[in-house]
């Protein structure tokens, strides 16, 4: 009986042992995909950055409570197509009690997309898109529950920049307001809430103006604006890297004397400043990140500590590319290569409180990003967001400063954007 009872406890043991196996495991496993190529160019930074974070996640940064991640790494070369093609792909391959979350960048991605990651694979996803219509009023987590951005929405980002006006006018009647946006669906996107705010807040919308991105002169519509005696322009919906951008600037300095002009995120940062020039002085945008870059880039101020560790980062990981800057193999602009650091912090920020949670599975990894109230590393100079609706609610107003100096026989910029507002948090406000 002695016997008997000893081999029933040991194979009591051994089943045990065998049938726990699996959640020793188990692997935890995200896909991120990044523009790195394609039509915006190469932007090999957004991997850059994602890669040395995601290594420092599994090593130093303690991983998952000690757990590895798998990641995997996609260029979707900007193209929709591709980015659901790569999706696809890996929840076929993988399953979904290891395969937790995923990421994407651009807004055609998330719309083909709604039903297989909302209703069919309830799997956490995290984006660069900024889309109103998903992410606004009219979206948000009632609708699509597991799509989460990584910062504010457009039609946010321009009624912030109508109170900026409100609280800074100075002149004489009601503000005059023209809008300059591309004929596309981002810039769109965001453009009816800003109008609709500026009338609300009772200034007089004077121009809405279609300038496409093919433009070699921006001439005609400048002069529509000075007719309409604009006083404040915004430009929205342009990458700020753009020929197109530097030559509205370049115009609208010329012929728009005394008007401010303004502008969304992807306008408000290095590459603007370094195309457009001193054409870009005085500029007031709005961005949902801090200022990350300088030119030269030893002029960045460190005081924020997001910034100063994303500086750390590069320095320690990408050395050579750091110094090479605009040169060559270098990192043309802090932000991109920041971008995928705030990637990799944020899928370990969530897996952890998941883990923390005893649920670290997709419906663990949600419940964590739906109750995160989170100050991402100190990236809002101390304040927190609350996740709750999906999107980092975070804003700043920023303001170009741009000085031409002469280097090597011919006249460079040099300066940046600079607060002039503390961190916003739209979900604080009552519009």
């Amino acid at each position: 009986m002695k016997r008997k009872a000893f081999f029933v406890s040991t194979l009591f043991l051994v089943l045990s042992l065998f049938c726990l196996q699996p959640s020793f495991a188990k692997e935890i496993k995200v896909l991120s995909q990044f523009p790195m190529s394609g039509p915006v160019g190469s932007l090999h930074e957004f991997g850059w950055g994602y890669i040395d974070a995601m290594n420092w996640v599994n090593s130093e940064g303690g991983g998952v409570n000690g757990k590895k991640i798998t990641w995997f790494l996609e260029d979707m070369r900007y193209s929709p197509t591709v980015e659901v093609a790569n999706f696809n792909r890996y929840c076929a391959e993988h399953s979904r009690d290891e395969f937790l979350m995923a990421t994407g960048y651009i807004t055609g991605g998330l719309k083909p997309l709604i039903e297989k990651v909302n209703v069919e694979e309830k799997i956490p996803w995290l984006d660069g898109s900024y889309s109103t219509e998903i992410f606004g009023e009219e979206g948000g987590p009632s609708k699509y529950p597991y799509y989460y951005s990584l910062g504010g929405t457009y039609g946010n980002q321009i009624r912030v920049l109508m109170r900026w006006i409100k609280q800074n006018h100075k002149g004489k009647g009601k503000p005059r307001v023209g809008f300059v946006y591309s004929p596309t669906a981002w810039g769109r996107d965001g453009t009816p809430e800003g109008i609709a705010y500026a009338k609300k807040l009772g200034f007089d919308v004077v121009a809405q103006i279609e300038y496409p991105y093919t433009a070699t002169d921006a001439t005609s519509e400048c002069m529509q604006l000075r007719k309409k005696k604009a006083q404040y322009v915004v430009y929205h919906g342009y990458s700020g890297a753009g020929s197109y951008t530097a030559i509205f600037f370049k115009t609208a300095k010329k012929i728009l004397r005394n008007v401010q002009l303004m502008g969304t995120h992807y306008t408000t940062g290095r590459f603007p400043l370094l195309v457009s020039q001193a054409a870009y002085d005085g500029y007031v945008g709005v961005a949902t990140r801090p200022f990350m870059d300088a030119v030269p880039r030893a002029r960045t101020p460190m005081d924020n500590p997001f910034v100063k560790l994303v500086h750390d980062f590069a320095k320690k990981y990408r050395p050579d590319e750091y110094k090479k800057g605009l040169k060559g193999g270098g990192i043309k602009d802090m932000f991109l290569y920041s971008e995928g650091l705030t990637y990799a912090f944020l899928i370990q920020e969530a897996l952890t409180r998941a883990d923390n949670a005893g649920n670290l599975t997709r419906e663990g990894v949600k419940k964590a990003l739906d109750t995160m109230v989170w100050d991402f590393k100190g990236m809002f100079d101390g304040k927190t967001f609350s996740y709750k609706s999906h999107t980092v609610p975070m804003f700043q107003i920023f303001q170009a400063k741009v000085k031409m100096v002469k280097l090597g026989g011919k006249m460079v910029p040099t300066g940046g954007v600079y607060p002039i507002t503390d961190w916003i948090n739209t979900d604080e406000i009552n519009w």
